[in-house]
């Protein structure tokens, strides 16, 4: 079983456990592709968001999302029960109330359209090393705000605690990130997000570290009411291009009810290069929708299935 612990931290991106030179990856900061959908349709996730996972792809695009929701997704990564996320995420849409003058008398009409966007998550992963633990616990919060109906700008911020029962590893930061987006034509969005603007690590054994830059350049298109998609590429320093590559497809096989997911994922560095495709499904009921994401993983680890309930209120 130790023999795994080895791929295990290099596919997670765990470089905190041994210091890496002036960046480092640790797994909440690190690409892992945040939330059910997202990781269904390959990560490409910069220009779709409006909904709470936004947070962790493009701050952004929390302007487009509609109403109250909350989501919980769980997920047992490369299925070898040693290392377990989940994520926990809340967003809303401020409803404005604007005068508007109806002949002679003045009505207050509600805007749920223009009015600014929040968001507050919680992430965490656990590891089990045989006798020893590691978990990283990341709290963040984003906005956006909107300029005219078709341009957004988002702003994120997040904090990172690891502990560990291993010698000397422990650690604290934060990371600050922006977004922008553009819905230039109907059903069509442009999302460009720097997750890593300004970033810092304070690790326990004296080390300081920050994170590495990049640039997520993302597009979608709905076509028709019942079909999506979407694309994303990314380039990051000291990282061959492009470091990240996704595309999905999204369809609505029966409308509003169940939704079917497919991706490619492409990953350069790390352990080993990833090129795989992804899958997902989703069926609503009410107000609730349950996710579900088959994400291939590196050929010596495994696969990892996700779970996801959405509830808007």
């Amino acid at each position: 079983m130790a023999r795994r612990f080895v791929p295990l931290l290099a596919a997670l991106g765990l470089a905190a456990v041994v210091p890496a030179g002036a960046q480092t990856r640790t797994s909440s900061f690190a690409v892992n592709d945040p939330g059910v959908r997202a990781s269904a349709l390959g990560g490409a996730y910069t220009a779709v968001g409006g909904d709470p996972m936004a947070l962790y792809w493009n701050p952004a695009t929390l302007f487009f999302q509609q109403g109250r929701t909350a989501q919980a997704s769980y997920s047992d990564l490369y299925g070898l029960g040693l290392a377990r996320r989940t994520y926990l995420t809340v967003g809303w849409k401020s409803v404005l109330e604007e005068p508007r003058f109806v002949g002679d008398r003045v009505e207050v009409r509600r805007d749920r359209q223009s009015g600014p966007a929040y968001a507050l998550g919680l992430e965490s992963l656990f590891l089990d090393l045989d006798e020893n633990g590691y978990s990283e616990l990341s709290l963040g919060g984003a906005a956006a705000w909107g300029y005219g109906d078709s341009f957004a700008l988002g702003m994120s911020a997040r904090t990172l605690f690891v502990t560990s029962d291993l010698p000397d590893v422990g650690a604290f930061g934060y990371d600050l990130g922006i977004g922008l987006a553009w819905q230039f034509a109907r059903g069509e969005r442009l999302g460009v997000s720097v997750p890593h603007l300004l970033s810092r690590i304070f690790w326990r054994f004296d080390s300081t570290e920050r994170l590495p830059f990049g640039v997520d350049l993302g597009w979608m298109k709905r076509f028709g009411p019942h079909l999506l998609a979407s694309a994303d590429v990314e380039a990051r320093e000291n990282e061959e291009s492009p470091y990240r590559f996704g595309a999905g497809l999204e369809w609505e096989a029966i409308p509003e009810r169940v939704t079917l997911r497919g991706g490619f994922r492409h990953l350069s560095g790390g352990y080993d290069d990833i090129n795989k495709p992804t899958f997902g499904a989703a069926v609503a009921v009410s107000h609730l929708r349950f996710d579900y994401a088959f994400r291939l993983g590196p050929d010596v680890l495994g696969d990892t299935h996700r779970l996801g309930l959405d509830v808007t209120f």
